[in-house]
C-alpha cells in the first residue's frame, strides 16, 4: 500500500473464513484454547484482531475501516495489493514453502497423537461436559461458536452482526473453554510437546529448512522490487481467505 501511495494505510479486505485460524489475524485463541479468562469474559471469541500480539508487547494494529467506505482509488489499491499478495503466497506455497508445509503437517499429526496431549484433551472434554458442552476436540469450539453466533455464515466481514443473545452464548462458551483449558493445563502440555517435536524436526531437516528460508527471502526481495510494475497490471480482485485445512506455513 505504501508503494501504491497509501503509506499510512493498515487496511486490507478483512474476513475470517470458517477454517483453521490464520495467525495473521493474531487472535488470542487457538486450537488448544490459549484464550485468557479475562479476555473470554469480556470478548468471548470476538477479541479484537491483533490483541494477542499487543498483550505480548508487540505493536499490532487491527483491521482499518470497512474497505467499502473508502475512496474508490484506495479500494482499487487494496484490491490490487491483495491480488499481488495472494499470487505471491500461492507461488511460495507451491515453491520454497512446500517442504515446510509437509513438515508442518507431520508435526501436527505427531503432536495430536502424543499420549500426553491425548490425556490432557480427554480431561478437557470431561471438564467441558461438566459445564454443559459436548465438544470432543478443543479445536472445534471456536469455529462451532463462530458459525452459531453468525447464523451459519461461512465468511465473516466487519459489518456482520451478532445478536445480544448469541453474543452472550459465545461468551459463556469461551469462559468455559478458558477455564477448562487452565484447569487441565491443556495449552501448557500441548505447547511443550509441540516445542519438543518442532526441535526434533528442525534438527533433522536443518539444511532443507535453511535452503527454503534463503529461497523465500530471495523471492520476497524480488517481489518487492517489482511492486511498481505489478500495481499497474494486477487486477483489483479481493483477497480470498484461506481454504479449510490443517495449519500451513503461511499461517504463522
Amino acid at each position: 500500500m505504501t508503494v501504491a501511495g497509501y503509506p499510512n494505510s493498515n487496511n486490507v479486505p478483512f474476513g475470517i473464513n470458517i477454517g483453521p485460524a490464520n495467525l495473521a489475524f493474531a487472535q488470542p485463541w487457538g486450537a488448544w484454547g490459549y484464550l485468557g479468562a479475562a479476555e473470554a469474559q469480556q470478548y468471548g471469541f470476538r477479541a479484537p484482531a491483533g490483541s494477542a500480539l499487543r498483550i505480548l508487547g508487540i505493536n499490532a494494529t487491527g483491521p482499518g475501516a470497512d474497505p467499502a467506505s473508502l475512496p474508490q482509488a484506495e479500494q482499487a489499491a487494496i484490491g490490487k495489493c491483495s491480488t499481488i499478495t495472494e499470487n505471491f503466497t500461492n507461488a511460495m506455497q507451491n515453491g520454497p514453502l512446500a517442504g515446510v508445509d509437509t513438515l508442518s503437517n507431520d508435526l501436527y499429526n505427531d503432536v495430536t497423537k502424543d499420549a500426553e496431549v491425548s490425556n490432557a484433551t480427554q480431561a478437557w472434554v470431561a471438564c467441558m461436559t461438566r459445564n454443559g458442552y459436548s465438544f470432543k476436540q478443543p479445536q472445534n469450539v471456536f469455529f462451532t461458536e463462530l458459525r452459531t453466533m453468525f447464523g451459519g455464515k461461512l465468511q465473516i466481514t466487519p459489518d456482520s452482526q451478532v445478536s445480544p443473545a448469541a453474543n452472550q452464548a459465545q461468551i459463556a462458551a469461551a469462559v468455559a473453554d478458558a477455564g477448562c483449558t487452565d484447569s487441565t493445563d491443556l495449552a501448557g502440555i500441548y505447547f511443550a510437546v509441540q516445542a519438543s517435536y518442532e526441535q526434533q524436526i528442525v534438527n533433522a531437516n536443518a539444511s532443507a529448512l535453511a535452503a527454503a528460508v534463503q529461497q523465500y527471502r530471495a523471492a520476497y526481495a524480488k517481489e518487492v522490487s517489482k511492486l511498481p510494475g505489478l500495481l499497474k497490471t494486477a487486477s483489483a480482485q479481493p483477497f480470498s481467505p484461506a481454504k479449510p485445512g490443517q495449519p500451513s506455513s503461511s499461517a504463522g
